[in-house]
């Protein structure tokens, strides 16, 4: 009878899943929904709110010719309109995607804060795991990791459209598993950012250099 030779279940997973050469991930297109200087608590709350539902300003986005195998979007409405721009195949569409909830931190009615303080001081709550906010880092960390370990690593390109605070902390967890691409310090609207496995990027620049040689 034949020996079943029988690998651990991490192993199992990892040769099956560590395939995909490039991730592109997008931010979706800027959403127009001005906000107002100076906000209560309350105002910063109504505007999140009227943000998730309110139209993109489409622009061109260059995708470098890539032929994307596959294309994952959160499900809010932004991403998808983005999503649909971008790529004609079927989206896979998933909410563990959607961004960051920024809640306000403190619940005040009696004076206004700037807009950007009250944006700013919510993503520093999220990061000192304050109770104000829905999510924590921690459970951040805990949904992307999530959505890595079951997207399709079989396909060679894969797009991912959704939002900037969630796509800033996603390449972080990218580089952790071996993948190499900008430091973001900032992310734009409609922007493609690629990252590539460390080796396959090692590769294409012998490659080009090879050919450098070659005249």
């Amino acid at each position: 009878m034949d020996k079943v030779l029988e690998l651990p279940g991490y192993i199992l997973m990892t040769l099956k899943r560590e395939k995909a050469m490039r991730i592109g991930l997008l931010r979706h297109f800027k959403v127009n929904c001005p906000h107002k200087r100076m906000m209560t608590s309350e105002e910063f709350r109504e505007w999140s709110e009227k943000y998730e539902v309110s139209k993109v300003v489409k622009k061109k986005v260059e995708m470098y010719g890539i032929e994307w195998d596959i294309c994952y979007a959160s499900d809010l409405p932004r991403a998808i309109t983005t999503a649909e721009e971008v790529y004609s195949g079927n989206l896979m569409i998933d909410k563990l995607l959607r961004e960051v909830d920024n809640a306000p931190f403190i619940h005040i009615e009696r004076f206004r804060l700037p807009f950007e303080i009250w944006h700013i001081c919510g993503r520093l709550a999220w990061y000192f795991k304050s109770k104000s906010q829905p999510e924590t880092i921690v459970d951040t960390k805990r949904r992307i990791n999530a959505f890595l370990d079951r997207i399709d690593w079989s396909q060679e390109n894969i797009l991912i459209v959704f939002h900037g605070f969630m796509l800033y902390n996603f390449q972080k967890e990218l580089r952790k598993r071996g993948f190499v691409g900008e430091k973001l310090k900032i992310v734009k609207n409609g922007v493609l950012y690629e990252y590539m496995r460390e080796e396959e990027q090692k590769e294409i620049i012998e490659n080009e250099s090879n050919a450098d040689l070659c005249g």
